[in-house]
């Protein structure tokens, strides 16, 4: 037990480890322009110019020459030059090679594959929510007894879902072909609810029909067995 919270502590320990070395790698890559701007000795704080020096009162320059006018990351590449030079060169310029590796990574997967994705499943959640929305408000403004776990079962979600990627494929296929498929792009959509709406109506209506008829036949039953 004790070798196993041992290898535990040591599993944790490591990620923890290099969990905050990316972290660090990240930051001075992400503060510093290059290496050599990471081992420079000379980094005083900028003169800070007033222009009109006439439109200020005494107290008012008083207070801008107290005022710190750098921005965090200026603020945190000096607190990094405070440490020595040597440590700098050691560790800190291969941390920057890494986290210069990371951000440019990042940067690339965002741009060419991460982006269209995001944009296209939001598209979808976006589409589905709405016809979702939709299809609601119409059947329980038509059948307003009618719960909302009957109205969302399961082959309404997947009409719903279906209507969805359609029209997702449409966005992603007819561009290709018809380069004024942006002009009517609202239309298509709005077409392909339509046909969905219109499917998902007739299945609640012809289910109301059949349940109707079930309850008639219900109550004809006895008489007619009595007749008999």
């Amino acid at each position: 037990m004790e070798k196993e919270k041992k290898e535990r502590l040591k599993k944790k320990a490591s990620i923890g480890i290099l969990a905050s070395l990316t972290s660090i790698s990240v930051l001075l890559g992400g503060v510093f322009d290059s290496p050599k701007e990471l081992v420079e000795e000379n980094h005083e704080k900028p003169v800070i110019l007033i222009e009109n020096i006439d439109d200020y009162s005494e107290d008012e320059l008083e207070n801008e020459e107290g005022k710190d006018h750098t921005g965090y990351k200026d603020k945190l590449k000096r607190q990094i030059y405070r440490i020595p030079l040597r440590i700098r060169m050691i560790f800190c310029v291969p941390l920057w090679c890494l986290g210069t590796m990371i951000l440019s990574l990042g940067e690339f997967l965002w741009g060419s594959l991460l982006s269209p994705v995001l944009n296209v499943l939001l598209t979808f959640l976006l589409q589905t929510i709405i016809l979702m929305a939709v299809i609601g408000i119409c059947v329980k403004l038509l059948f307003p007894d009618l719960p909302w776990r009957k109205i969302f079962n399961k082959r309404t979600l997947l009409a719903v879902l279906i209507g969805s990627l359609i029209m997702s494929l449409l966005d992603a296929v007819l561009p290709l072909f018809w380069k004024e498929y942006r002009y009517y792009k609202m239309l298509g959509k709005f077409l392909i609810g339509l046909v969905i709406l219109t499917i998902v109506m007739r299945w609640f209506i012809k289910k109301k029909i059949e349940d109707m008829n079930t309850i008639e036949i219900h109550y004809q039953l006895p008489s007619m067995i009595q007749a008999e």
